[in-house]
């Protein structure tokens, strides 16, 4: 490798950030797509030879490890037939080459320079159909990939710089959409044109010895990075599980199982071990993903938690292994339906991540400012399809469920309509733009009040929506969502879960009378049938008369809610984030008679629901206090510590309690209640009949530590489990 200064490098290293830069605004400026243009649902990057990122863009975090795994698919399957040369590209879209589902279609080419292999390029977005059995590729009655549309492996779509019409006809021909497919495949090879002229203008400048040793140099640098941090953290075995609730697709006798991502996540030294092996076997809906969506779920959690200052290449992954038997929900063997998996088992193996990593940086005095909770667990797919006013047949993907809100944080509440956690450049719809190109109108559109998990900080609020039909013949809606009788955007060290996802139509109702009237009627006015809603609805008809409304999920709350000041409380009842109601049920406030907080009465009431708790019972009694003097090791969270005393390691309040010897699960210590009724602790009204929500508190304050969400029959969630425990 040959020496580079200082200036240089730093100069080739942001050249090569604003090369993605420079091909995401080509893919954008070309698409017109409703993912690319509104979701951000595209990604583009430089890689190796061999295929190892070197830098990506900061678009859909997940396709990061997906478009290396499809570079190097390329690799192994045209090196020698067709061969790859100056001027190919070549598309992709099996999930079991690299893609996370088949919507997302990948193009990447081989970037030669003075004939030999310089770096390669690739670009993906989410095309808004690729074929199969419903509208939009999101096939919810699929019962293995043959259904669900075009998936190809990797194949030339273009030959010494000419585009293979053949390729490109089979591709279109496959697709509801073709209009829109064929300005993203344009799209897609325009911004790799992009970067093969950028980087071959960089070689010119530099050298190619150069490009490539900044680029592997840059791997080398984040790997470092990465390895120290976690050698800083102590050793620790951490456990999540999140639930996939699935009550039926409208075609298949499903069992309305309630499925199963589970992750045990090893920090050893500088090295991190995710094992999911723990993990409900791969469904017969297309709930699952393949094994590249659950890289693509750990990339996502990995990069801006623990590695939100490094450069985001390949050397972040040189850190991880990773054990998932194939088979399973989150490594599903061919043919499994993976259509959905993206937002279904790939997204929950983010969250799960999410939570782990959190936990081991909240175990950090310098990185728990970096763990929050869980963010929205997965949104509620709204595709659209029908004739529009000017009688053309469409498919419309509705953006609005990613408005959500963020977790919150130790030090802050979550951000107010965020957007999804692995979407860094997320926008959502424009209104105006929906109502102009599809059969549809807004009657509201804004924030949601208790949306946000509670907590001593709270998670952020979701947007809402309320649209009837306008305009439209022959319309069908799909609606596919999960969270919908699970909480998923769960709390953290006492903070209570967010919003679930929710979905309301009504049919028939006297909407168009009230507009015509002058009024914009709220949904509880409305008139008309309210079918009852399932997570996974299918499709169904929309008329003139029906509306449609939703809430999406929102993020987790952080620490016990009775500890929230009761300035921020009148601040968010102020506002409107927290309604009258929600601020006595959730956090046991007295109001006065004009609504404000009575604080005297609030304290009072608060300090009696602290005594109730240290009457709840435990499963063991507290051990004896240690008598020597105490040493505070680390945190675990903000109000938990790991102390030394009388030659052992013990887990302890804050208010000095020692609840368990740091080698036993302290919630066996601690005072538990269990919650059937999840509206009790938020927004939500529904629960799985096979979950509880269980409540640990400190017997001597009374302080809630953890909202854990279990089946009704499982042991007690050890979440955090130090390796060096024993002095």
């Amino acid at each position: 490798m040959t020496a580079i200064d200082p200036v240089t490098f730093e100069v080739i290293r942001h050249r090569l950030l604003a090369i993605t830069d420079e091909q995401g605004a080509t893919l954008a400026a070309i698409s017109g797509s409703t993912h690319v243009v509104e979701a951000s649902d595209y990604n583009v990057g430089l890689y190796l030879p061999d295929g190892s990122v070197a830098a990506m863009g900061r678009t859909i975090l997940s396709h990061s490890s997906s478009m290396a795994a499809i570079t190097r698919s390329v690799i192994g399957d045209c090196a020698d037939d067709p061969g790859i040369n100056a001027g190919d590209m070549f598309i992709v879209n099996d999930p079991w080459k690299g893609t996370v589902h088949a919507q997302d279609v990948g193009v990447v080419a081989p970037i030669f320079y003075q004939g030999e292999l310089l770096a390669w390029t690739g670009a993906m977005c989410h095309m808004v159909d690729v074929g199969g059995m419903t509208p939009g590729s999101f096939c919810i009655d699929a019962t293995d990939s043959y259904q669900e549309g075009l998936q190809m492996p990797p194949t030339k779509l273009v030959d010494g710089g000419k585009v293979r019409t053949d390729v490109w006809n089979l591709v279109l021909a496959h697709t509801r959409m073709a209009a829109t497919v064929n300005l993203d495949l344009r799209a897609l090879i325009a911004a790799n044109h992009t970067a093969v002229r950028a980087m071959t203008a960089l070689a010119d400048k530099y050298g190619a010895e150069t490009v490539r040793a900044v680029m592997s140099s840059l791997i080398e640098l984040s790997e470092k990075r990465l390895r120290n941090r976690l050698a800083r953290l102590p050793d620790a075995r951490l456990h999540s599980r999140a639930f996939l609730d699935n009550d039926g697709g409208l075609a298949l006798s499903r069992e309305n199982a309630t499925y199963e991502v589970d992750l045990v996540l090893t920090k050893r030294g500088d090295s991190l071990h995710f094992d999911y092996s723990a993990s409900s076997p791969q469904a017969k809906g297309y709930i699952n993903c393949a094994f590249s969506g659950m890289m693509a779920g750990i990339a996502a959690a990995l990069l801006p938690t623990l590695a939100y200052d490094a450069p985001w290449n390949e050397g972040l992954f040189k850190p991880v292994e990773v054990h998932c038997p194939e088979g399973l929900i989150c490594n599903a063997s061919r043919p499994a339906a993976v259509s959905g998996g993206a937002l279904e088992a790939g997204w929950l193996v983010e969250m799960t991540a999410i939570e782990c990593l959190s936990k081991l940086a909240a175990c950090s005095d310098e990185l728990i400012a970096e763990a929050q909770a869980v963010p929205a667990g997965g949104p509620d797919k709204f595709v659209l399809t029908g004739a529009g006013e000017n009688g053309g047949r469409q498919t419309y993907v509705i953006m609005d469920c990613l408005a959500t809100g963020g977790a919150a944080y130790a030090h802050r509440d979550g951000v107010w309509t965020q957007g999804q956690h692995n979407i860094e450049r997320q926008k959502i719809s424009n209104v105006e733009a929906v109502e102009m190109d599809s059969p549809l109108l807004y009657l509201w559109r804004g924030l949601v009040a208790d949306s946000g998990g509670a907590g001593r900080t709270r998670g952020g609020m979701s947007m809402g929506a309320v649209y009837t039909v306008h305009g439209g013949r022959d319309v069908t809606a799909l609606n596919s969502a999960h969270g919908w009788e699970v909480p998923n955007s769960t709390g953290i060290f006492g903070g209570y879960p967010g919003a679930q996802n929710t979905r309301t139509v009504i049919h028939g109702s006297d909407v168009r009378a009230r507009l015509a009237a002058g009024q914009i009627p709220a949904v509880e006015e409305l008139s008309g049938d309210r079918p009852v809603m399932r997570g996974r609805q299918g499709l169904y008809h929309l008329g003139d008369d029906d509306v449609l409304a939703t809430v999406p999920q929102a993020g987790g709350g952080w620490g016990d809610p009775l500890e929230r000041s009761l300035l921020a409380l009148q601040a968010d009842l102020d506002f409107g984030a927290v309604t009258p109601e929600a601020a006595v049920r959730v956090y046991h406030a007295v109001l006065d008679g004009e609504g404000r907080v009575d604080e005297a009465a609030t304290l009072a009431r608060r300090e009696q629901l602290r005594d109730e708790r240290r009457g709840w019972p435990a499963e063991r009694p507290l051990p004896a206090q240690p008598r020597g003097a105490r040493t505070r090791l680390h945190p675990l969270g903000d109000r938990l510590d790991v102390i030394e005393a009388d030659d052992a390691r013990w887990v302890a309040c804050h208010c000095g309690v020692v609840l368990a010897p740091a080698t036993e699960q302290w919630r066996r210590h601690a005072g538990m209640s269990v919650v059937h009724d999840v509206h009790a602790l938020g927004h939500a009204t529904r629960l799985d009949e096979g979950l509880e929500l269980r409540l640990y508190a400190c017997p001597g304050c009374g302080r809630l530590h953890t909202a854990d969400v279990v089946r009704r029959e499982a042991a007690h969630l050890d979440d955090i489990r130090l390796l060096d425990a024993e002095v």
